[in-house]
């Protein structure tokens, strides 16, 4: 099977995830409100980031609309009451449900002694913040492990905000990368794309979609890459040295041999498996086409 080639033609403009972003937001609303019945249920509070106080005060006002006891230190204006909102939520004996704060105003506070769950309602655009907010909840002699949930929606402008935090998180990393795998470049951001999926919780590598448009990112296609990605650098870290065996020669022929459901093998890498009928195809809708020498 051949990769499935970009038409620039039928590419739909960024506009459209921009004009549907509103519509989406109740999407977004009611994916938070499910996550803070679970924690309640599970009797957990719970903080919410997110990027705008505008958006932070229509989330408090529907939480609390549900009967959750909720507070957005976003909107409030007056230093002293918003001091005292962190550290009544700070305090296990403090009854409450929910804090929400922005990437922004969450700076120089501490959540933790109490809360244990964390929602990213929508992503920052540095990874800085992203990596701040994970790690506000984490403390020496803390009780338990904290967990952090991400809202994705498909078809909207999360594609784009996933992709430029990954992006960054990559440059960052890849100095680090470079020096410990001591491997060329593109198998070095194979690599990092794979370390940074991990650390975001992502399901497979955003890799691939670097190279297609973002109509295209979502789908099974560039998934299955992003798999196939991940598995090789998976490899690599199991065993150090093999990046040789990675070559533009050869990755399309390894990846056709190979199932997003099955382990990477030496087997696979070394090409003395036979192509899969449904193994993973590489290079679909590049833009421009493929290039001589990608991986």
């Amino acid at each position: 099977m051949a990769a499935k080639p970009h038409d620039p033609n039928a590419a739909p403009s960024i506009r459209v995830l921009k004009e549907n972003s509103q519509a989406f937001l109740v999407q977004r609303i009611d994916w938070a409100i499910d996550k803070v019945k679970m924690c309640k249920a599970q009797e957990k509070r719970a903080l919410i980031y997110l990027k705008d106080a505008t958006t932070a005060k229509i989330l408090n006002g529907m939480l609390r609309g549900c009967g959750f006891a909720s507070t957005d230190i976003s909107n409030i204006a007056s230093s002293p009451e918003r001091n005292r909102a962190v550290l009544d939520f700070n305090n296990e004996r403090y009854a409450t449900d929910v804090l929400i704060t922005t990437f922004a105003v969450s700076k120089g506070f501490e959540f933790y002694g109490a809360c244990y769950r964390g929602l990213i309602f929508e992503s920052p655009g540095a990874m800085d913040d992203y990596v701040a907010a994970v790690k506000c909840l984490d403390h020496n002699g803390q009780k338990e492990p904290v967990e952090w949930f991400n809202c994705y929606i498909h078809g909207t402008m999360d594609v784009m905000h996933d992709l430029v935090l990954s992006r960054d998180a990559v440059a960052r990393i890849m100095p680090d990368v470079e020096q410990h795998t001591k491997v060329p470049r593109d198998l070095g951001l194979i690599c990092a794309f794979h370390a940074v999926a991990v650390a975001l919780g992502q399901s497979s590598s955003r890799y691939p979609r670097t190279r297609v448009h973002w109509s295209n990112m979502e789908s099974d296609e560039i998934k299955q890459e992003g798999l196939f990605y991940s598995a090789v650098a998976h490899f690599m870290e199991e065993n150090p040295g093999s990046g040789s065996k990675f070559t533009a020669d050869t990755m399309a022929k390894i990846a056709k041999s190979w199932k997003p459901e099955n382990k990477l093998t030496k087997e696979h890498v070394d090409c003395e498996l036979p192509e899969h009928e449904d193994g993973v195809v590489l290079y679909n809708y590049v833009i421009g086409g493929y290039k001589e020498g990608m991986l």
